[in-house]
This record gives C-alpha cells, sequence and structure tokens, in this order.
C-alpha cells in the first residue's frame, strides 16, 4: 500500500469479454440505452457517460486505434498522467467472477471488474518488473516486439473498442485515474480523524425485513444480540446468546462479489452529485475493496460492479419515519424491481446470476437524508452510505465503506457507542466479539473498532477468512472417521487462530471440504502438532500450538458436534515447531511432547494417561550441545527392543540432527545426516516390510522438498543421500508428511506462502506427482 493506495494496479480494457451493460433486463443497462429510460427521471445526462470533469462522452472509444484510446482516456490536464502499455487488442472469455485474467502478467489478477474493464492487482510477490519485458504482436506485421512491464497506474487498452464504454466502465477507468494521481494518494496519506474511533451513539447495523413483508416495514436496529437473518431475509431462530449469521447472498468474503452501487439523486441541486462527486464514490468504494484483496491475497477476491445512477422527482422529507424507504422504494421502482425491500433482495439475487459470482449485495450512495450517515444488514443484502460519509467527509469512504462491508459478511461492530459486548457468535465461524472496546482487556486499532486499515485477531474469522495459512501444516489420516480414513488437516491461520480442513476420501473425486477456525484468542499462532489420540472412540484430534515462547494444548471431540475445546498453556520459554506423540508407554499410552527451548536445546514433557486429569510433567531440557533449534519431529519406533525408542530429527540451522532415546531415557545424539535444508522436517517409520525405515521430508534451503530415508534393514543403518523433488513449488516454507493406506504411499503437504499443495509418492517406481492444491 502507497499512502493507502495499492500500489501494484493497472487496467485493462478487453473487448470480448461479458459486459454488465449488455443485458437491458430491468435496471441494467446496455452502453447504447438512455439511462433516463432505465433509471433515471430528466436526467441532464442521458447518455450516463459524463467524466469527472464534466464532459458527455468523454471516454468513449472511436475506431482510431491506440490513439484515440489515449486521447478518449488520457487526455485530461487536471489528473496525472498514466502512459498507456500494450495498446493491442486483448481477447479473453473468461466469466465476469473468475479471477484468472486473460492478458494478466507476472503473478497478476483481476481485483475489480467494470464489464470489459479489469483492475489487474498483484497481491502475490512476483518477479521484479525492472527486469521484466512482454512480447506484444503487431497486429499488421505478426512481429512480436518486447515491452516494458507495467508498472504501478498504467492502462492497457485495446485496438479498438465498438460502441464505447458503459457507465459502469467508464467510472471504473476514471475511478482508477483518480486513486492513481499523487493528489489522491497525497489526501490519503493525510486524511482527516485518522486512527480515531468510530464514535456514533447507536450500532451502524440492521436487521434487512423478511422477503414478503410489504412496502412499511422499515428494518429493524441491531443491537448487539439478536437473531440472525437467513438467507432468504427471515429471522433465524437462534438464541439471544448468539449473533447474526450470514445470509446466503453473502456468507463469507472469499472468492468473487458481484457490488451493485446505486447513486440516488433527488429533483433538487442538494440532492444531486456532480459528476467528480460520482467519480470520487466509485474511486473510494474501489480503494476499500481494494484494500481487503490486499489483506488476504488466498481469499482471491474479485470484486464485479454494476452501477447504476438514479434520477428521482421525489422530494426530500426530513420528517419521514423511515427516512431509506422515501427514496429506496421509488429507485428500486426505476430500475424495474418491486417499490420495497424485497426489489433489493431480487435486485442482488439477479445480479449475482447475471455477473456470474458466488456473493452479491448492493450499496445505495444518496444525498437524501438518513437516520445514520452510515449502516447496512448484518449478513446483507444492502448498506447505505450519504454521500458525503458525514463529519468523516469524503476522503474517509473507502474505510466508511469497508466498514460496512465487514458487516454485510457477518463481522459485528467494535466501538462501546454500538453496544457491542465481548460474546456472541458471529460469523461463518461464529466466533466471539472479543475486540469489542467495551469490554475487551486491551481493544486493538481495527476497521470495525476505529477509522484505520486494520484487522484485529477475531474481524477476519468474522467475515469468513478461512483461506490464508502460515507456520507449518500438520496431516493425518484419521481412524472412525469416514471408512476409507479422512485426511485431517489443521496449520495457523494467516491471521489467527488455526484452520482446520478435511479431505473426504469416501466421497467421489476425494474432495477437500471448506475449512474452520477455532483458537481465534490466542492470536497469531506459530507452529502446531496434532495427533489423533485412542482416549476416545474413533479418538478426538489432539493439538498443541506454539504462539509466540508459549505452548497451549486444545483438542477437538470426534462424535457429537465436533467441537474444539479452548486451549490451555502448558509451558513458556520456547521457540520452533514442536512435535507430540502418542507412545506406546504407561497402561492408556502417554503423550510425549518436544519443543525446541526459546534460547538453545529441546524441551520434553509428557502427559500421564494413567492417572485421573491427565496431568502434564514440567519440562526437562536435552541437547543443548545443539545450540539453537528451529524445528523437531517425534515418533516412537520400534527399534531397540521392548517398547521401542523415541526417535527425534531436529533443524539445526540448515543442518538435519538424528537424536534417539534409550531404554534408560536419555537423550543422544546420532550426528548431522543432511545440509542445505530449511523449514520444519518430519520424520515418519513407514509400513514397508522389514525392520520398516524411516523416512523424512523438509524443505530445500533453496527449491522445492528433499526426501532422505534410513534402511533400518541394514546391519548397521544409514541414512541416504537428498532425493529432491518438488520444484516446480519454488521455495516451500513448511510441510507435512503421512504413509497412507493407499497402497502405503507417502502424502506430502507443501506450505507455499499462503496456500497448500499436496504431493503422493506412489507405484513401484516410487515416483512424486505433480503438487495439486488444496487450498
Amino acid at each position: 500500500m502507497a499512502g493507502d493506495v495499492p500500489a501494484d494496479e493497472r487496467i485493462l480494457i478487453t473487448i470480448d469479454d461479458p459486459d454488465p451493460g449488455t443485458d437491458t433486463r430491468r435496471g441494467l443497462l446496455g452502453p447504447r440505452d438512455s439511462a433516463a429510460g432505465g433509471g433515471q427521471e430528466d436526467s441532464p445526462d442521458p447518455t450516463g457517460l459524463t467524466s469527472a470533469t464534466g464532459a458527455t462522452g468523454a471516454l468513449g472509444l472511436d475506431a482510431a486505434g491506440a490513439g484515440g484510446v489515449a486521447r478518449g482516456l488520457l487526455d485530461d490536464s487536471s489528473l496525472d498522467d498514466m502512459p498507456v502499455w500494450g495498446a493491442r487488442a486483448r481477447r479473453s472469455t473468461a466469466p465476469a467472477g473468475a479471477g484468472g485474467s486473460a492478458g494478466a502478467q507476472h503473478g497478476e489478477r483481476t481485483v475489480h471488474r467494470y464489464g470489459r474493464v479489469r483492475v489487474l492487482g498483484r497481491p502475490h510477490a512476483g518477479p521484479s518488473q525492472d527486469a521484466t519485458v512482454t512480447a506484444a504482436q503487431d497486429g499488421n506485421t505478426g512481429a512480436t516486439t518486447a515491452q516494458p512491464a507495467p508498472g504501478d497506474g498504467t492502462i492497457v487498452s485495446t485496438l479498438a473498442l465498438p460502441g464505447g464504454l458503459s457507465r459502469t466502465e467508464s467510472l471504473g477507468v476514471e475511478a482508477f485515474r483518480l486513486r492513481a494521481s499523487e493528489g489522491y494518494r497525497r489526501r490519503k496519506r493525510a486524511r482527516p480523524r485518522d486512527a480515531a474511533p468510530w464514535d456514533m451513539a447507536r450500532p451502524c447495523t440492521d436487521i434487512a425485513p423478511a422477503r414478503g413483508s410489504g412496502t412499511s416495514v422499515t428494518p429493524r436496529l441491531m443491537p448487539t444480540l439478536l437473531n440472525a437473518p437467513s438467507a432468504n431475509g427471515t429471522d433465524a431462530a437462534q438464541s439471544t446468546a448468539g449473533a447474526p449469521g450470514t445470509s446466503g447472498l453473502s456468507s463469507y468474503l472469499e472468492g468473487s462479489v458481484a457490488v451493485g452501487l446505486i447513486l440516488v439523486e433527488g429533483p433538487t441541486a442538494a440532492l444531486r452529485m456532480s459528476a467528480a462527486e460520482r467519480t470520487k464514490i466509485v474511486a473510494e468504494v474501489q480503494n476499500g475493496l481494494s484494500w481487503y484483496a490486499t489483506q488476504n491475497p488466498a481469499a482471491e477476491l474479485t470484486f464485479s460492479y454494476d452501477i447504476q445512477l438514479v434520477q428521482l422527482s421525489t422530494p426530500a422529507d426530513p420528517g419521514a419515519s423511515d427516512l431509506e424507504s422515501v427514496w429506496r422504494n421509488p429507485a428500486m421502482s426505476r430500475l424495474g424491481y418491486a417499490p420495497t425491500f424485497d426489489g433489493v433482495y431480487d435486485y442482488v439475487e439477479g445480479l449475482r446470476g447475471r455477473l456470474g459470482t458466488k456473493w452479491a449485495y448492493c450499496a445505495f450512495v444518496t444525498k437524501y437524508p438518513l437516520g445514520h450517515f452510515a449502516y447496512a444488514s448484518i449478513g446483507g443484502p444492502r448498506l447505505v452510505l450519504a454521500a458525503d460519509a458525514d463529519g468523516w467527509g469524503p476522503d474517509n469512504i473507502d474505510r466508511v465503506f469497508a466498514h460496512e462491508t465487514g458487516h454485510i459478511f457477518g463481522a459485528p461492530d467494535e466501538y462501546a457507542g454500538g453496544g457491542c459486548d465481548c460474546g456472541g457468535s458471529w460469523g461463518r465461524y461464529g466466533v466471539p466479539n472479543g475486540n469489542c472496546d467495551a469490554c475487551a482487556p486491551a481493544p486493538v486499532d481495527c476497521l470495525m473498532r476505529a477509522n484505520t486499515f486494520a484487522l484485529c485477531r477475531y474481524t477476519p474469522a468474522h467475515i469468513g477468512w478461512g483461506h490464508g495459512v502460515s507456520g507449518n501444516p500438520v496431516l493425518i489420516q484419521s481412524r472412525g472417521l469416514g471408512v476409507r480414513g479422512n485426511f485431517d488437516v489443521v496449520v495457523p491461520s494467516a491471521f489467527s487462530g488455526l484452520t482446520h480442513v478435511w479431505r473426504e476420501n469416501d466421497a467421489g473425486g476425494t474432495p477437500w471440504r471448506d475449512p474452520w477456525q477455532t483458537a481465534q484468542a490466542l492470536g497469531r499462532v506459530d507452529a502446531v502438532t496434532m495427533l489423533q489420540s485412542t482416549l476416545a472412540t474413533p479418538g478426538p484430534l489432539e493439538t498443541v500450538v506454539r504462539v509466540g515462547s508459549r505452548l497451549f494444548f486444545l483438542w477437538r471431540d470426534s462424535t457429537g458436534a465436533f467441537q474444539w475445546r479452548p486451549p490451555v498453556q502448558l509451558t513458556q520459554n520456547v521457540g520452533g515447531v514442536p512435535s507430540m506423540v502418542q507412545s506406546r508407554l504407561g497402561g492408556r499410552g502417554n503423550f510425549e511432547l518436544l519443543a525446541p527451548a526459546a534460547d538453545v536445546g529441546i524441551i520434553h514433557m509428557w502427559r500421564n494417561h494413567d492417572v485421573a486429569g491427565y496431568p502434564w510433567s514440567a519440562p526437562k531440557l536435552f541437547a543443548a550441545n545443539l545450540g539453537r533449534v528451529d524445528a523437531v519431529s517425534l515418533i516412537h519406533g520400534t527399534l531397540g527392543g521392548g517398547a521401542g525408542l523415541l526417535e527425534a530429527v531436529a533443524l539445526v540451522g540448515t543442518r538435519l540432527v538424528h537424536l534417539t532415546r534409550d531404554s534408560s531415557a536419555v537423550w543422544r545424539t546420532n550426528g548431522v545426516f543432511a545440509e542445505g535444508v530449511s523449514g520444519n522436517p518430519v520424520l515418519i517409520q513407514s509400513l514397508y516390510p522389514g525392520a520398516r525405515n524411516f523416512e523424512v521430508v523438509v524443505p530445500a534451503a533453496g527449491t522445492g522438498l528433499i526426501h532422505f530415508f534410513r534402511d533400518n534393514n541394514r546391519a548397521t543403518p544409514a541414512w541416504s543421500g537428498p532425493r529432491p523433488f518438488g520444484a516446480s513449488l519454488g521455495h516451500v516454507d513448511s510441510v507435512a508428511l503421512i504413509q497412507s493406506n493407499y497402497s502405503g504411499n507417502l502424502e506430502v503437504l507443501a506450505r507455499v506462502a499462503n496456500r497448500l499443495y499436496l504431493l503422493t509418492r506412489s507405484g513401484a517406481d516410487a515416483v512424486w506427482s505433480t503438487p495439486q492444491r488444496v487450498f
């Protein structure tokens, strides 16, 4: 971000993309439709293509080719000029909701879509633009010439775009141009009331009325604890100890989202917006939603727009009991929908279908009198915003709009004036409102609490961000959960708490199911280890996480509600990646836990399952001679006679060290067996015949993964040399490994940045598969 404006966006205009203006159904105007005929009364600009400088139709493209494009889009001395890059036709048949973009370069993806106009962003780091050139083919000669890669604020235009740009498209371009100007960025750097708490004396949320409620129903103000609206707008039967959920139109903020932006104007000068004001509003919406996209690239957000300008003859009525319906109902009628809240539902649902997105909501922006300058229905389908954002001013509309969008996707207010408390069960994952500043011990900056582009540990879960991971993944094949045994994965969320995702191995195609999240109260989790125990049937998931220098234990039921229990602190002064197993020691099998110490060596703890309460031992340090240890992996092996030995592999810098605890409970270092590695190693003892080999997979210091094995059938077992694989992944951050019951395949889960990939080694030739993205 550069002054709260993403610094790596550009525009691409294409010819063949689906155009929101080509569907002339009610309220959805074509590029040549009169705005008065579809959504305006007595429009002073019947084309609907008024530019930010007031020139009607200034953004239409003609057949003059690139020169005409440059004149039509860029000749405006009031705004910073932006270079045209690659003025050649780009053709695409991608659906509106698709994130991948024809014409996108260097890891770019579509963040905003205005018909044939796409704003491309680079949420993932890519190659240096300075060192990159792209090839453009001359349309006449077919020759290919190198051109500089696009920089910040460029417009990639088509050779010719018949019919010009629709209102939605032209406003998208002008909004982008405004955001790319230095003046806009300067104002963002000096925005008024930056970081000030939202100081309203009421919540800015309500509950949308049920479908079929008629014209007289007013949306109900949203206290902290009320029942949730259902997918069709009817109230769900939840206890008052809960909190609103999200509707089927906006269940969580991931993937493709249709945004209907409806600018409602009245018959007097005080109720009308200038062309510059319209562009400013669209730019602020674009900027606020770009911020969401940059905060969680793994959510793969793409916002597709329909922009309507509705001019009414209806006068303002400041004394009306329902200020919104004064202008909303006639506006919906002008758009061709029922003049009730049902019309809003119909418009939003139709928009989702027409633009081909996963989710949809609409935003009304107006100068008509409002009861509150900004508010939204929890779970959708609409938000309402004063065109000047009241005392916060137009330069803060981006944050106000992002705040209200948070409500659309299930997030509660966190400012005390809104009546919040620290309880409830909010959003996709039913997470409490733990950052409410009326009760949180140390509330932090958050968009839902104050005028800031920041998120607390709870809001990402409230808006349903299940994608986006960090730390190390852990993979097991469960017992008794599915006939075949599902794959269960836990991994630290990129934001706070843990993400749990599972693969249903009994279903056709073995699909990965939607993630679940837990333990947000812990904040950011650094590392995790997990096993399925034998302490119940079929077996709880038992988990230890590291948060900073502390270890916490939590577990999940394997029956009933499959509920995660709250975390309990075990110890502190630890670091790195821990590892836990259920051993064959003790009558019921103790838990054995290793974790790198915060300074040098490794600590060992164990939990006694033969004593009531299952007490944990005190931590005991060993292997201090290794110095600082970064990660450890532990198994209870079958070698050494008797109950077998505890075997571990530790990462020390870029080296792997093998350690064994003998029958006298003394840990011994067996020496270094690998170098040139990074990330956490994972050790298993395979099920192959004979003495059962040790298998280790670890990220390479460069790219890909490395596999080692130790042949335990030899008189003097020795570790193999490195066997690299998975180079196409690039640099791998962390890894998990199991041997599954799929013919004894080795299954590897690799984290690369904020994504997870599965690789399988199978067959007589022991060939590793191509990486498959999990999420």
